[in-house]
Protein backbone atom coordinates (compact mmCIF):
# COMPACT_ATOMS: atom_id res chain seq x y z
CA UNK A 1 0.00 0.00 0.00
CA UNK A 2 0.99 3.33 -1.02
CA UNK A 3 2.34 5.80 1.78
CA UNK A 4 0.54 9.29 1.89
CA UNK A 5 2.79 10.99 -0.36
CA UNK A 6 2.03 8.80 -2.94
CA UNK A 7 -1.66 8.66 -2.65
CA UNK A 8 -1.20 12.70 -2.64
CA UNK A 9 0.72 12.57 -5.72
CA UNK A 10 -1.39 10.25 -7.75
CA UNK A 11 -4.66 12.52 -6.24
CA UNK A 12 -2.81 15.85 -7.36
CA UNK A 13 -2.07 13.68 -10.90
CA UNK A 14 -5.64 12.87 -11.54
CA UNK A 15 -6.92 16.61 -11.15
CA UNK A 16 -4.34 17.39 -13.43
CA UNK A 17 -5.16 15.59 -15.68
CA UNK A 18 -9.50 15.84 -14.87
CA UNK A 19 -8.89 19.27 -16.06
CA UNK A 20 -7.38 18.23 -19.60
CA UNK A 21 -3.70 19.14 -18.83
CA UNK A 22 -1.07 17.14 -19.72
CA UNK A 23 1.79 16.14 -16.51
CA UNK A 24 4.98 14.29 -16.69
CA UNK A 25 5.21 11.38 -14.05
CA UNK A 26 8.29 9.35 -13.06
CA UNK A 27 7.94 5.69 -13.80
CA UNK A 28 8.14 3.81 -10.65
CA UNK A 29 8.04 0.10 -11.66
CA UNK A 30 10.27 -2.44 -13.72
CA UNK A 31 6.34 -3.79 -15.08
CA UNK A 32 7.04 -1.90 -18.45
CA UNK A 33 10.66 -3.30 -19.35
CA UNK A 34 12.59 -2.82 -21.20
CA UNK A 35 11.20 0.31 -23.05
CA UNK A 36 10.16 1.96 -20.39
CA UNK A 37 12.37 1.63 -16.77
CA UNK A 38 11.82 2.94 -13.97
CA UNK A 39 13.15 6.69 -12.87
CA UNK A 40 12.20 7.11 -16.70
CA UNK A 41 9.69 10.40 -17.21
CA UNK A 42 6.33 9.91 -19.03
CA UNK A 43 3.91 12.81 -20.35
CA UNK A 44 0.48 11.63 -19.62
CA UNK A 45 -2.48 13.41 -21.70
CA UNK A 46 -5.88 13.08 -20.50
CA UNK A 47 -8.21 10.71 -22.88
CA UNK A 48 -10.77 13.76 -24.19
CA UNK A 49 -12.79 11.63 -27.03
CA UNK A 50 -9.64 10.04 -28.63
CA UNK A 51 -10.24 6.58 -29.07
CA UNK A 52 -7.33 4.01 -27.65
CA UNK A 53 -6.54 1.76 -29.76
CA UNK A 54 -4.36 -2.04 -29.14
CA UNK A 55 -0.29 -1.80 -28.44
CA UNK A 56 -0.94 1.94 -26.85
CA UNK A 57 0.57 2.75 -23.50
CA UNK A 58 -2.42 4.02 -20.93
CA UNK A 59 -2.53 4.85 -17.18
CA UNK A 60 -5.41 3.73 -15.15
CA UNK A 61 -6.17 3.88 -11.57
CA UNK A 62 -5.81 0.70 -9.78
CA UNK A 63 -7.14 1.73 -5.93
CA UNK A 64 -4.43 4.44 -4.78
CA UNK A 65 -2.42 3.65 -7.86
CA UNK A 66 -1.53 4.85 -11.15
CA UNK A 67 -0.54 1.82 -13.39
CA UNK A 68 1.14 2.32 -16.79
CA UNK A 69 0.65 -0.39 -19.01
CA UNK A 70 0.19 -1.72 -22.90
CA UNK A 71 -3.37 -2.49 -24.02
CA UNK A 72 -3.57 -5.70 -25.29
CA UNK A 73 -7.63 -5.02 -26.29
CA UNK A 74 -10.17 -2.37 -26.44
CA UNK A 75 -13.66 -4.23 -25.70
CA UNK A 76 -16.63 -2.07 -24.89
CA UNK A 77 -16.53 -2.33 -21.47
CA UNK A 78 -13.55 -1.32 -20.59
CA UNK A 79 -9.30 -2.58 -21.95
CA UNK A 80 -7.28 -5.50 -21.86
CA UNK A 81 -3.95 -4.05 -20.11
CA UNK A 82 -0.81 -5.94 -19.50
CA UNK A 83 2.72 -4.33 -18.65
CA UNK A 84 5.28 -5.09 -20.81
CA UNK A 85 7.94 -7.28 -19.17
CA UNK A 86 4.65 -9.22 -17.16
CA UNK A 87 3.68 -12.50 -18.67
CA UNK A 88 -0.04 -12.31 -17.90
CA UNK A 89 -2.44 -9.37 -18.53
CA UNK A 90 -4.40 -7.47 -16.08
CA UNK A 91 -7.77 -8.18 -14.91
CA UNK A 92 -10.35 -6.05 -17.31
CA UNK A 93 -10.05 -2.58 -16.57
CA UNK A 94 -13.42 -0.38 -17.08
CA UNK A 95 -13.49 2.64 -19.08
CA UNK A 96 -13.78 4.73 -16.14
CA UNK A 97 -10.54 3.95 -14.67
CA UNK A 98 -8.60 4.79 -17.88
CA UNK A 99 -7.20 8.09 -16.99
CA UNK A 100 -4.66 8.85 -19.66
CA UNK A 101 -2.65 7.92 -22.82
CA UNK A 102 1.21 7.98 -22.28
CA UNK A 103 2.29 10.29 -24.95
CA UNK A 104 6.09 11.10 -24.97
CA UNK A 105 8.87 9.33 -22.92
CA UNK A 106 11.86 10.84 -21.46
CA UNK A 107 14.59 8.67 -20.35
CA UNK A 108 17.87 9.47 -17.81
CA UNK A 109 19.81 11.09 -19.88
CA UNK A 110 17.45 13.62 -21.30
CA UNK A 111 16.24 12.71 -24.49
CA UNK A 112 12.52 12.63 -25.64
CA UNK A 113 10.47 10.71 -27.76
CA UNK A 114 7.48 11.98 -28.70
CA UNK A 115 4.90 8.42 -28.96
CA UNK A 116 2.59 10.06 -31.53
CA UNK A 117 5.23 10.54 -33.79
CA UNK A 118 6.31 8.30 -36.61
CA UNK A 119 7.65 5.86 -35.82
CA UNK A 120 5.77 4.83 -32.57
CA UNK A 121 2.41 4.88 -33.72
CA UNK A 122 3.55 1.31 -35.76
CA UNK A 123 5.94 0.19 -33.13
CA UNK A 124 2.92 0.53 -30.59
CA UNK A 125 0.61 -1.48 -33.14
CA UNK A 126 4.11 -4.46 -33.19
CA UNK A 127 5.07 -4.07 -29.90
CA UNK A 128 1.24 -4.77 -28.50
CA UNK A 129 0.85 -7.96 -30.78
CA UNK A 130 4.35 -9.32 -29.02
CA UNK A 131 3.00 -8.40 -26.01
CA UNK A 132 -0.62 -10.10 -26.69
CA UNK A 133 1.67 -12.98 -27.51
CA UNK A 134 3.45 -13.46 -24.92
CA UNK A 135 0.30 -13.37 -22.54
CA UNK A 136 -0.68 -15.95 -24.67
CA UNK A 137 2.41 -18.47 -23.72
CA UNK A 138 1.42 -17.84 -20.00
CA UNK A 139 -1.75 -19.16 -20.73
CA UNK A 140 -2.09 -22.63 -20.13
CA UNK A 141 -3.57 -24.38 -23.24
CA UNK A 142 -6.02 -27.54 -23.20
CA UNK A 143 -3.20 -29.70 -23.98
CA UNK A 144 0.09 -30.22 -23.31
CA UNK A 145 2.37 -27.79 -22.48
CA UNK A 146 5.61 -26.83 -24.05
CA UNK A 147 8.96 -27.94 -22.82
CA UNK A 148 10.34 -25.30 -20.17
CA UNK A 149 13.42 -24.54 -22.42
CA UNK A 150 10.68 -23.88 -25.34
CA UNK A 151 8.31 -21.45 -23.25
CA UNK A 152 11.81 -19.46 -22.58
CA UNK A 153 12.77 -19.57 -26.14
CA UNK A 154 9.97 -17.92 -27.07
CA UNK A 155 9.68 -15.92 -24.29
CA UNK A 156 13.04 -14.34 -25.34
CA UNK A 157 12.11 -14.43 -29.39
CA UNK A 158 8.52 -12.40 -28.24
CA UNK A 159 10.88 -9.58 -25.91
CA UNK A 160 13.42 -8.86 -28.96
CA UNK A 161 11.03 -6.19 -30.28
CA UNK A 162 10.88 -4.50 -27.06
CA UNK A 163 14.79 -4.17 -26.48
CA UNK A 164 15.21 -3.33 -30.35
CA UNK A 165 12.52 0.13 -29.37
CA UNK A 166 14.60 0.62 -26.68
CA UNK A 167 17.77 0.75 -28.39
CA UNK A 168 15.76 3.50 -30.77
CA UNK A 169 15.52 5.73 -27.30
CA UNK A 170 19.24 5.87 -27.37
Amino acid sequence: MPGARGLAAVSVALDVLARGERLWVREATPSMLPLIRPGDELLLAPLGSRTIGAGEVIAYRRESQLVIHRVLSAPGSGVVAKGDALASPDPLVPWDRVVARVVALRGPDGRTANLDAFPWPLTHRLLGRMSWMAARLSLESSGEAPPPFVRRLAWKAVRLPFYLARLVLR
